[in-house]
């Protein structure tokens, strides 16, 4: 068995997407915030819905950017004293070749890219389906069937993703046990 740990990738991932989530979306948020408290009038309880919703986001981004910080340097310390303990040269065998999953990549890079990349409207997501079912009875020739299936194809889209994305999660982090 090796003493030796691979590199934290998805710490990374975590902290580069992050910073760069908080980066597009975090004047965003103010706006939001201080733009509620200036016009009292408008705060009511969906103003603190959502104000609430953007303040779990953000703090999820700074916790999960923490975490895979703490990773990266427990990493970095972990390999400076196996450096210092192996000091002296040594013949080790060849290793063996190993798979990689790329799968779990190909589910994370492009939905951590167009998170960054929606900003604040990522909020929108959850009733997205509700908001375009209802924009799809506004023509009086659509179908009765139209609405129903808009939900149910973009909750199921929603799920799927959510579903693909904790597998990949689970693979990675399996894979990075195993190694």
């Amino acid at each position: 068995m090796s003493t030796e740990k691979k590199p934290p990738l998805l710490a990374w991932f975590v902290l580069i997407g992050g910073a760069l989530f908080l980066v597009n979306a975090l004047p965003g948020f103010i706006f939001l915030f201080l733009m509620k408290f200036k016009q009292s009038g408008v705060f009511h309880f969906f103003s603190l819905f959502y104000l609430t919703i953007a303040l779990v986001i953000v703090l999820g981004a700074i916790w999960a950017m923490k975490r895979s910080f703490d990773a990266i340097k427990e990493f970095h310390i972990f390999k400076r004293d196996t450096n210092i303990q192996n000091s002296r040269p040594t013949a080790s065998p060849p290793s063996e070749k190993t798979s990689r999953t790329i799968w779990p990549w190909l589910v994370l890079i492009p939905g951590g890219l167009l998170l960054v990349s929606t900003g604040p409207g990522m909020i929108m997501l959850p009733i997205m389906p509700l908001f375009l079912a209802a924009m799809s009875t506004d023509s009086g020739t659509t179908p009765d069937y139209v609405p129903l299936l808009i939900i149910v194809i973009g909750y199921g889209l929603i799920i799927g993703y959510i579903t693909l994305v904790i597998l990949a999660i689970k693979k990675l982090r399996k894979k990075e046990t195993l190694n």
